[in-house]
């Protein structure tokens, strides 16, 4: 008895469900090239069509490329990587960049606007860290951007880069460093750790009110401040001789001239040397203008290609600096000396 209610029951829902009427599901209708059916659905809406004229940027921090390890010290250093991407994920270009800072403390932050411009110009915009004052005296820093640029180099084809060429480029005491490296290319002294086997040579090189002369930075700014650029407290004073400690006497950054020599980018210039484009502000209050006018006559001299521009009224990393017409001079430069 009770399979045949079973049955019955079993026969009952086929009834029902028969007698449901079966309701067609179509397949949604694709939405041809403009969208018209998204335009259709949403009489309000407004469709524009885009224009792709800068490519999407990646950002990577904290790259480690150096390892300092010695009894008092154990730091790493690190780039900071904005890397475009081009059409058909051509390799980008590469410039490497140091921020200024007074030769102090870096701000790893700094120059963002001005770094992701020329990133969306197409070029791989790489922020090095050094080794800064008191801790590390000249030629650390120098050293440091060198092992960065052969360590970019080695590690090319992980983050896509064209390093057939490399610029480099930095803000005050960022583009003293920037310009000691570039030249001296070639200069066995500054070569050191790991990655020997690739090069640090530079091929273009923009500098942005950066001190040349360690000892005539405050020249042309009055009595008081050249004097005060003779203290031993200065940090061009401890970036050359350290700070007064044990058995280090210190000393300003006109106690030893050979020294101070070193430290000034004039000492490596030659032909072979990568072309300059070096900007200055007219009202320039903490680098002298004449620092860029040295450099530049220098490297003149030396038939190596140059430009200097001034900016006028521009003070010492003034807003004047954040403006597409500089900035464009420096994305043609780096176009024509690196693509």
């Amino acid at each position: 008895m009770k399979k045949v209610v079973k049955g019955l029951v079993a026969l009952g829902l086929c009834v029902a469900m028969a007698a449901v009427p079966m309701v067609a599901h179509a397949d949604p209708a694709p939405l041809d090239a403009a969208g018209a059916e998204v335009e259709n659905a949403n009489k309000d809406a407004v469709t524009i069509t885009v224009k792709q004229t800068v490519p999407r940027v990646d950002y990577v921090s904290n790259v480690v490329y150096k390892q300092i390890n010695t009894p008092n010290s154990h730091q790493s250093l690190v780039l900071n990587l904005l890397l475009p991407k081009l059409k058909d994920d051509a390799p980008a270009p590469v410039v490497m960049f140091v921020k200024g800072s007074g030769f102090t403390a870096m701000n790893l932050d700094g120059f963002m606007q001005q770094r992701m411009y020329l990133a969306q110009k197409g070029f791989a915009v790489i922020e090095v860290e050094t080794r800064v004052v008191p801790q590390a005296t000249f030629p650390a820093q120098t050293i440091d951007l060198k092992a960065a640029i052969r360590f970019v180099r080695a590690h090319a084809k992980e983050f896509n880069l064209n390093v057939d060429k490399i610029g480099v480029w930095g803000d005050s005491s960022g583009g003293w460093a920037a310009t000691v490296a570039a030249t001296s290319n070639g200069v066995k002294d500054f070569e050191e750790g790991e990655n020997l086997d690739f090069s640090s040579d530079i091929a273009a090189c923009v500098d942005f009110y950066g001190p040349t002369d360690l000892q005539t930075i405050g020249k042309g700014q009055g009595k008081d401040i050249e004097k005060g650029h003779d203290s031993s407290s200065t940090t061009e004073a401890m970036l050359v001789n350290g700070t007064a400690f044990g058995t280090n006497p210190g000393g300003s950054i006109n106690s030893d001239p050979e020294k101070a020599k070193k430290a000034n980018h004039i000492t490596y210039i030659d032909k072979k040397d990568p072309a300059f484009l070096i900007f200055h502000g007219t009202n320039d209050n903490l680098v002298s203008v004449y620092e860029s006018q040295i450099l530049y006559e220098n490297l003149k001299k030396a038939g190596v290609p140059a430009k200097l521009v001034y900016v006028k009224g521009g003070t010492h990393g003034g807003v004047d600096f954040y403006q597409p017409e500089i900035m464009d001079m420096v994305a043609d430069f780096f176009e024509e000396q690196l693509k």
